[in-house]
């Protein structure tokens, strides 16, 4: 209320912290997760064995938020979508311009095959941080090589899992043959899979279960291969998204457990922002005035819309 700056909400740090509390009340034999499972056997109707494991997260939770409709597949996400391609040749002033415009990260693509991935992350801490010439620099000289990538037919559910078992903020998305069909971003799957709305109501049912306070997330819980199968053991609980409607508008922001800001000046360059960015690994500043009171925000996407590609 004073007008401190006291914390920066991020929307895949909270989709993170939401999946790890479903993970850790599995781990206790949470009845939540136990109804979370039932429901998903019952609406969520996934096929394949990789599927089954996944809806012992997650998938109750978003059948009862969506309606009960099954989980869309990434290619019905990137329908009549263009990718951000690039060769690996291109310099960097070029693939900001690609990256701005598509507000979207570069896939590096050389003779048809995925070669590599270049991120607005990237953009300001390898490039712009490090004051690389752009116009000179090619991507290929700093990108990441040889990303992983899914397949098209992959559902919203299973890319979730994979990005949150990962830290991936983004997937590329590819044909088994190698062609490239796109980028989805974690906004991509949060819009593609029923909106706001639906989504409001998975992280009120993430901030009902029991919170420990802790900021790790439980990110080897189901073992680092999507394989790998973990039965819930079976109990009677029950818990439900209707359960949590009422007094849900009362819960304050921070039991989302934004992060720790990172503060910069009106009167920092640039340059000294992206570089502080960099040496914490992060990825936005808030930007004080000179009395002290919040002024804006500058993100890494910010650095290659409004600086790379201008």
């Amino acid at each position: 209320d004073s007008g401190a700056v006291v914390g920066l909400l991020d929307i895949a740090k909270c989709l993170n912290d939401a999946i790890s509390k479903l993970e850790k009340a599995q781990d206790k034999s949470s009845s939540a997760a136990e109804d979370a499972v039932k429901q998903m056997a019952s609406l969520q109707g996934a096929g394949n064995a990789q599927s089954e494991m996944l809806t012992q997260l997650l998938g109750g939770l978003m059948s009862q938020a969506f309606g009960g409709k099954s989980s869309p597949t990434l290619r019905s996400l990137l329908a009549g979508k263009p990718a951000t391609v690039v060769g690996p040749g291109t310099n960097l002033r070029d693939v900001g311009m690609v990256m701005a415009e598509a507000r979207k990260a570069a896939l590096v693509v050389d003779e048809g095959e995925l070669v590599g991935i270049f991120g607005f992350k990237d953009m300001m801490s390898r490039a712009i941080a490090k004051e690389l010439p752009l116009e000179l620099t090619a991507v290929s000289t700093i990108m990441t090589p040889n990303p992983e990538s899914v397949s098209p037919d992959t559902t919203v559910l299973e890319a979730l899992q994979i990005m949150h078992d990962n830290r991936f903020l983004t997937l590329p998305v590819c044909e088994d043959d190698g062609s490239v069909i796109g980028l989805v971003g974690v906004m991509d799957l949060v819009y593609g899979s029923g909106g706001a709305d639906g989504w409001r109501s998975i992280f009120d049912s993430a901030m009902d279960l029991a919170d420990d306070g802790s900021e790790v997330s439980s990110m080897n819980s189901y073992g680092t291969s999507l394989s790998t199968r973990r039965q819930l053991p079976k109990n009677d609980g029950k818990v439900s998204l209707s359960a949590v409607e009422e007094g849900k508008d009362e819960r304050p922001v921070s039991k989302l457990r934004p992060k720790k800001p990172m503060i910069a000046s009106v009167e920092d360059s640039v340059l000294s922002v992206t570089q502080m960015l960099a040496s914490k690994r992060g990825d936005a500043a808030l930007v004080t005035g000179l009395n002290g009171g919040l002024a804006g925000i500058i993100t890494d996407t910010d650095v290659t819309r409004r600086v790379v590609a201008k």
